[in-house]
């Protein structure tokens, strides 16, 4: 089967996904079309990272837009994995708040990444690829509603008696945040740092920014959700899925001959358990 072939069934398959999850998640709502329009925006943010997912897993060619690394290619199959977490709990309650979570992790998951692209990385993209145009399409698609839908703030369903997380959770977050921030600003800003357990793409900053922009996506939706036990209960999943998934993806290295990044993988699966542990405990006080 040709790319476009691949490419026009992932598509079909894509919008398939997308007109069950209306029936689902928006109909049983009575809300008006700009309001619907967020919902599908949350659901074709969960559709495509789940659909993706699997090819860039197992590092398919025609899965994304540049070559990447078996590595950064498996993490951003994780960070699919979590977007998909964080969107399906958000659909299944779409309150302001976790809403716009979702908003904010795709604002800064896409925006940074994007403007580096367009700046720094075009030669990084095939030009007669379907794959390259899909990327652009897929990225404007999602950024331009994304904003604006930051700026209107839409609800669904009216949230009460909110109340923040304990405070366990509360200094979790707050390590998260400082350790992801640190780690995705110093991916971004260069692929050859001094540090070689930390910068494991030298040569390739595109790759390293990808990585990066999932860190700092990860720093901000710790941040908002130090006051909102809902919103924490969110990321805390998000927080599982992506930690343990990413140690998964240092181990599944082994499988390939490939050597397993000691601190990726005791980082990651720190973060995953301790949010795991923590989401089973008592979230409000």
């Amino acid at each position: 089967m040709n790319d476009i072939a691949i490419q026009v069934l992932g598509l079909l398959v894509f919008l398939a996904v997308i007109i069950g999850s209306y029936w689902r998640w928006v109909r049983p709502h009575n809300i008006n079309l700009e309001t619907k329009g967020v919902l599908l925006l949350i659901i074709a943010t969960m559709t495509g990272g789940l659909i993706g997912s699997s090819g860039w897993w197992f590092d398919v060619p025609q899965a994304f837009s540049w070559d990447l690394p078996p590595l950064a290619s498996r993490m951003l199959a994780v960070a699919g994995w979590a977007f998909g977490a964080a969107t399906f709990m958000t659909l299944q309650r779409p309150t302001q708040q976790r809403i716009r979570l979702v908003l904010l992790m795709l604002a800064v998951y896409l925006i940074p990444l994007a403007v580096a692209i367009v700046l720094f990385h075009l030669n990084r993209f095939n030009p007669t690829a379907p794959i390259t145009y899909a990327f652009f399409i897929i990225v404007t698609g999602l950024v331009v509603p994304t904003l604006w839908y930051l700026y209107r703030r839409p609800q669904v369903v009216v949230e009460s008696n909110v109340k923040p997380p304990v405070q366990a959770i509360r200094w979790w977050m707050i390590v998260v945040a400082v350790l992801t921030v640190l780690w995705g600003i110093a991916l971004f800003i260069t692929d050859n740092g001094p540090v070689n357990l930390i910068w494991v793409w030298p040569g390739d900053l595109l790759s390293s920014r990808l990585i990066a922009v999932m860190l700092l996506t990860i720093a901000t939706a710790a941040i908002y959700s130090l006051r909102n036990a809902d919103v924490a209960r969110v990321t805390l999943v998000m927080l599982t899925v992506y930690g343990l998934g990413a140690a998964l993806a240092n181990l599944w290295s082994a499988t390939a001959g490939k050597p397993v990044q000691p601190l990726y993988l005791t980082v990651f699966a720190v973060i995953g358990l301790t949010s795991l542990w923590l989401r089973r405990s008592l979230l409000v006080g």
